[in-house]
């Protein structure tokens, strides 16, 4: 043991080629048949209109949705997904092009990070347990803001771990609020203690920095575009959410606490807490901060969201990294030794296989097609028509979502988007929707050429109409005369 553990167990080169093989092969697993599933309403629906509209227009630093100016984040998101499809084209593959890399950044941020605080092993293993947290995996294929979120917090706090210039954990903050908006200043909140750390000429340039980067495009919309912008970035996706618990989600104060139970099992989080236990000890004999960074970032988003009054089960993945962290904190103690560090030695490749093994069943490998919805389906039919715009009379079950929604709970974009954003991506042109039976019929009769998605359950409010295509329950009409030409 003694030889093995000299000879190949601490040689750095060893160490490093398992990283990079483990990463080598899980972001290959990650790209296998990425573009093979629908995009998911609404998040995916709406990013990936966001980068088609991006190559569309042209326009760097205001983006659109629907053709409709869209600031509920900055335009992070837009060029992301627009590079994505410039390259792989309009389709999935292109508005998820990217995410996959950023996952495993990601991953290599926590071995650094772990590399730093606890060991070798210590880093290794929170990376190959991260890449196998549910939430981590479903969030490693969609194109969403929450991965950059993840890749500039880890960023900035392996950029100060090692000592990086003031000007690169500024960027990586930027980079953050650049794709997530205000919540992208968790970046900074997390990486807290170590700013403490830091001399005071350091955190003057680090400030200047960050303002110079953050400040210019918040002053730009706010000034071309006042209420249009403040309305959406900062009183509806911060204050409204903060205070109010919009959109019906209505879920209880431990609704985190239950999630984490479900998500990650009882196991993960009591050896997260006996991470957390060596922590702790570990500052009271060295007093060095950084040994609190994994318990700090834990706590900190967990009572931020449980605070907030809106919760959704995506809002606690910045806490992932920190319960992996703590986890591979509690197997670094418990190796008593050197006979249990060598056998916590030999257990890291074990880790890293079942990391990838819990990536290949997430990505479900032998899952080679998938049928899009319904009204997708119909959507992207619907493109090879000459009709400038799409009008879509929202399906009842949204109609109903619409009429009971109290006033206190909505946002302007609560039924901006039909229930359905991703039909803007697979039209590919300006969709319409009405909520209201009596404006759709006035545009019917209206319009001397509509084109229209509606469900069979709602046929009976039109007449002299031609079905033009048909998926599942949903139905693409025109007015009798110009459909049959």
């Amino acid at each position: 043991m003694k030889k093995l553990n000299s000879s190949v167990i601490n040689n750095q080169k060893w160490q490093a080629r398992l990283v990079f093989l483990f990463l080598l092969l899980y972001t290959f697993l990650l790209y296998l048949n990425l573009g093979r599933d629908a995009l998911f309403d609404w998040d995916e629906g709406i990013y990936a209109t966001l980068g088609s509209e991006l190559l569309k227009t042209g326009n760097l630093f205001v983006s659109t949705w629907n053709q409709e100016v869209w600031f509920e984040k900055p335009p992070g998101i837009a060029w992301l997904s627009g590079l994505g499809q410039l390259i792989m084209g309009h389709n999935e593959t292109g508005a998820r092009l990217f995410t996959p890399l950023l996952s495993s950044l990601v991953l290599y941020n926590i071995y650094r990070i772990g590399l730093k605080l606890i060991s070798w092993r210590g880093g290794i293993g929170a990376m190959a347990l991260l890449a196998g947290f549910n939430l981590f995996l479903g969030r490693a294929r969609a194109v969403n803001t929450d991965m950059p979120l993840m890749l500039g917090i880890t960023t900035t706090i392996s950029l100060l771990l090692y000592e990086r210039k003031p000007i690169y954990p500024a960027l990586a903050i930027f980079f953050s609020i650049w794709f997530k908006g205000l919540a992208g200043s968790l970046s900074f909140l997390i990486a807290l203690p170590l700013f403490f750390l830091q001399k005071k000429s350091y955190l003057l340039s680090f400030i200047l920095y960050a303002l110079l980067l953050i400040v210019p495009w918040h002053l730009y919309s706010y000034l071309k575009y006042h209420s249009l912008f403040l309305d959406p970035y900062l009183h509806e996706q911060v204050i409204a959410r903060v205070t109010t618990p919009i959109e019906f989600h209505l879920e209880s104060r431990w609704f985190y606490f239950q999630y984490l139970y479900e998500n990650l099992g009882l196991g993960v989080l009591l050896t997260s807490m006996l991470g957390a236990i060596f922590g702790l000890r570990d500052f009271l004999r060295t007093k060095k901060l950084p040994t609190l960074l994994p318990l700090w970032w834990l706590i900190l988003p967990l009572a931020l969201f449980t605070i907030a009054k809106t919760r959704i089960f995506w809002y606690i993945l910045p806490a992932y990294p920190a319960l992996a962290l703590l986890s591979a904190r509690a197997l670094e103690g418990v190796s008593l030794g050197k006979v249990g560090k060598q056998i916590f030695s030999l257990i890291v490749p074990l880790m890293c296989l079942q990391g990838l093994i819990l990536t290949a069943r997430s990505v479900e490998i032998n899952k080679n097609t998938a049928e899009r919805p319904d009204r997708l389906e119909l959507a992207y039919a619907l493109r090879k028509y000459q009709a400038p715009e799409l009008a879509v009379l929202t399906p009842p079950e949204e109609r109903l979502a619409e009429a009971i929604l109290p006033a206190s709970q909505r946002l302007s974009s609560s039924f901006r988007y039909g229930g359905m954003p991703s039909v803007a991506f697979y039209f590919d042109r300006k969709v319409k929707f009405f909520y209201n039976i009596d404006e759709f019929l006035e545009y019917w009769v209206s319009e001397p050429d509509p084109l229209v998605l509606i469900h069979s359950v709602d046929l009976g409010y039109v007449s002299n109409y031609t079905i033009e295509a048909r998926s599942g329950a949903y139905l693409g009409i025109r007015k009798g005369a110009y459909a049959l030409r």
